[in-house]
Order: structure tokens, then C-alpha cells, then sequence
């Protein structure tokens, strides 16, 4: 049992309903901007009058874009440290 504990303390890893609620919260705020920025996108693209098939495209592309976007500032950031 002091190897796991030990391991959960290298890897900052605290079991608290704290922490659990603070994570939870913050998943759920991020969960309603996603949803507000793909409404938006879905807007914008209706807005500019394009075919469902190129809203489709548009937004694959955005999304491939932030995933990309995100994983280049992931990699920046484990190098920095």
C-alpha cells in the first residue's frame, strides 16, 4: 500500500471530493464553451451561405486545426520544463 501511495504522490495525484469536484466543474465549464464555439461556428458558416457538405468540411477543418493547434503547445510546453 506505500508503493501506491508513494507512486500517487510522485505523480501528483490527490483523491479528494475537492479536487474531484473542482475537475468536475472545470470539465463541465469547458464542456458548455465547446458547445457556444460550435454554435457560433455553425452560425457563421450558415451566415456565409455555404451547402451542409461544406459546413461539414469547414468545421472537420477547424477542429483538426485546434487539435493540432493544442498538441504543438502540449509539445512546447513538455520541453520547457
Amino acid at each position: 500500500m506505500e508503493k501506491f501511495k508513494a507512486f500517487l504522490r510522485r505523480k501528483d495525484i490527490e483523491i479528494s471530493i475537492k479536487r474531484y469536484g473542482i475537475d468536475a466543474l472545470g470539465a463541465m465549464a469547458q464542456g458548455l464553451f465547446c458547445s457556444l464555439l460550435i454554435g457560433t461556428i455553425n452560425n457563421g458558416l450558415m451566415f456565409f451561405g455555404l451547402s451542409t457538405a461544406q459546413q461539414t468540411v469547414a468545421k472537420g477543418a477547424i477542429i483538426i486545426l485546434s487539435v493540432a493547434l493544442s498538441a504543438l503547445v502540449s509539445l512546447r510546453d513538455n520541453n520547457n520544463k
